[in-house]
């Protein structure tokens, strides 16, 4: 093979051809390649920083509704316990109450079946005497029924 001129000029030509591409296209190609390249990696930087930055804040959020959660079953509780005890008094209170009135009501009753079994021992010991006289006549002496009598019956038939 023989070098001729025109291999020599095609050389030189393609190196230049080379050069100016490389100045005018190639260079600035790469550039915005390069510069393409570094936006996509700093958008992933950032995107990567917001998720985990929204992951923070989920957990945050997470850990803020299991504590609200506690403090109202705490509160509830609470509550719950308070009106137990305010419910226990007044049940107590009432149950008292009560007791006291049936306590009275009781003794209000003793102290009347007393008073009638006084009146009734006069009024059976009066019938008795009475009817005593009516059935024997009027002259007829006899020994009246006593109270005490009267309340020995009673006690033997009650």
């Amino acid at each position: 093979m023989e070098i001729n001129a025109t291999i020599l000029v095609s050389a030189i030509s393609f190196i230049v051809f080379i050069f100016i591409m490389n100045k005018i296209l190639y260079k600035p190609v790469l550039e915005i390649m390069e510069k393409r390249q570094n936006y996509i990696e700093s958008n992933k930087k950032e995107a990567d920083e917001h998720h985990k930055k929204a992951q923070d804040l989920l957990a945050d959020k997470d850990a803020k509704i299991a504590d609200a959660q506690r403090k109202s079953r705490d509160i509830v509780a609470s509550k719950a316990d308070a009106l137990k005890e305010e419910k226990a008094g007044v049940l107590k209170e009432t149950k008292d109450r009560v007791s006291n009135y049936f306590g009275e009501q009781k003794q209000n009753l003793a102290n009347q079946k007393t008073e009638a079994a006084s009146s009734l021992k006069n009024d059976v010991a009066d019938l008795a005497n009475r009817l005593t006289t009516k059935l024997m006549g009027e002259g007829v002496a006899f020994e009246p029924v006593s109270e005490q009598e009267v309340e020995e019956v009673m006690k033997k038939n009650a």
